[in-house]
């Protein structure tokens, strides 16, 4: 069954920023009807943390993480627990809709050293002799 894309919200599709992360979401995956609202919160949590992105943005790619109060205290800047809390909405959406957004690991390298084999090739060896 080929995959299809579930009808995207009206306030997903004025966004543009939550509009392509839906399409990217829903590339090659299959949702159904009832998957909509969860999918729209999920890229509405995308959305918060890249605005929070933005704002914490101070040039030559640094986030700003701190900032001065009025009373001379250094305070962390409340993107970050925000940001925080987004992630984690995120990961439970992912879990919920059955989108995996872990890692791939690594292929191991061919012509590199396989420790396991040189073990038991060595091991091999002493019970030959």
């Amino acid at each position: 069954m080929a995959a299809r894309k579930p009808r995207k919200p009206k306030t997903v599709s004025e966004s543009a920023f939550m509009s392509a992360k839906w399409d990217e979401l829903c590339k090659g995956r299959h949702f159904k009807a009832e998957d909509i609202p969860a999918l729209t919160l999920l890229v509405q949590w995308y959305a918060v943390i890249e605005r929070c992105m933005n704002d914490m943005d101070v040039g030559e790619g640094l986030p700003q993480i701190a900032y001065e109060n009025k009373m001379g205290v250094i305070k962390r800047v409340p993107m970050i627990s925000v940001m925080k809390q987004a992630s984690a909405e995120i990961r439970q959406l992912n879990k919920q809709l059955g989108i995996n957004d872990e890692a791939e690991p690594e292929a191991p390298k061919s012509g590199g050293v396989n420790v396991l084999k040189l073990v038991t090739e060595n091991r091999q060896k002493r019970a030959a002799h």
